[in-house]
């Protein structure tokens, strides 16, 4: 019997590194929808660029001449706004300089074009979900979590491909719902159709991104949160947070406690937004920030990080604290629910 629970345990570990930007996930698990790099595809890039060239620097001075369109890339995202439309073009270029080889190198390139809502690209990642999915049938006697989420990917990116305008249903059935996200609209119908026919619940962490609805105006509290736990990058349990800061659970509850950390209950356990733990340097910040906040109440403490302000120009404090403008946020924090 596939030990599920364990699987699950696993993927939420990994899935909360990543969100958390301490490890960089594989070509293979970015087929099956595992985040980006701190839920960023931009981010995901620029830290894969940037270990390709690391990799490439350490071989023999004929097969280094292969880190040239990688360093033209890494010069691109360093130096200007690489975004949309221009990054997908970036993602293009080089991935007609990979060697024909580098299968790996194509297949990730291939899930940042599809991110980008390129639909041949689509394409070639439901047929490689389906062809991974195809070998595991044959060899495995009932299916493990990693083959649900191949089903996920491979039912998910066609998913995503029938809701183009260009599509025309043959049957009487209207085009699944395109959600913002090219990504996202694959999440929340592959998911929605592997639960439908394996009855099997995908691993909470795994929903961070599949919600319908990107704005910040919800008339459901319930909603609202799950909204907020999206632009927050997903969660973290209280034992992988103890973990990655190298202090007990009761250490953690008392910082918690203190007001050093946001922590927020969902269905009845306690759990940590991803963001605020993305490195020593944000951790630090935060807890200054926090510790000048009027108000206590985590939700509203969340709330007010992940929305935009005017006296941030129009940006979330969260945002501006990444662009280095600490000490606007903490002038803000100050007045943050004081009377």
């Amino acid at each position: 019997m596939t030990d599920r629970m364990g699987e699950i345990r696993a993927c939420d570990t990994r899935q909360g590194d990543i969100l958390a930007g301490r490890a960089i996930p594989s070509a293979d698990e970015l087929l099956r929808l595992m985040p980006f790099f701190e839920n960023n595809i931009r981010e995901d890039v620029l830290e894969w660029v940037k270990s390709e060239i690391g990799r490439l620097e350490r071989l023999d001075t004929p097969e280094r001449r292969a880190v040239l369109p990688f360093q033209e890339l890494l010069n691109d995202l360093e130096g200007s706004s690489v975004f949309g439309a221009k990054l997908a073009q970036s993602i293009d270029m080089l991935m007609l300089a990979l060697p024909e080889d580098d299968h790996e190198g194509k297949l990730r390139c291939s899930v940042y074009a599809a991110a980008l809502g390129q639909r041949a690209s689509m394409i070639t990642l439901a047929c490689n979900a389906a062809t991974a999915l195809a070998a595991s049938a044959e060899m495995s006697p009932e299916p493990t979590l990693i083959d649900l989420t191949l089903a996920w990917a491979a039912l998910g990116w066609l998913a995503a491909l029938a809701t183009d305008d260009a599509f025309v249903p043959l049957s009487d059935h209207t085009r699944p719902e395109r959600l913002e996200s090219s990504v996202e609209t694959a999440l929340w119908h592959g998911r929605a159709i592997v639960r439908f026919l394996s009855g099997e619940e995908p691993p909470k962490m795994l929903l961070r991104q599949s919600y319908r609805d990107n704005s910040t105006k919800h008339c459901d509290a319930a909603e609202r949160k799950q909204w907020l736990i999206r632009q927050a990058g997903g969660v973290l349990e209280e034992d992988l947070v103890a973990d990655w800061l190298g202090v007990s659970l009761p250490e953690l509850r008392r910082y918690t406690e203190a007001g050093d950390l946001i922590a927020v209950d969902m269905d009845g356990r306690t759990v940590y937004p991803a963001f605020q733990l993305k490195n020593p340097t944000t951790i630090l910040d935060m807890r200054k920030i926090l510790s000048a906040m009027p108000i206590r109440a985590s939700w509203m403490r969340l709330e007010w990080f992940l929305t935009p302000d005017s006296v941030m120009d129009g940006d979330t404090p969260w945002e501006a604290l990444r662009a280095g403008r600490r000490d606007a946020v903490l002038d803000c924090a100050r007045s943050h629910g004081a009377e």
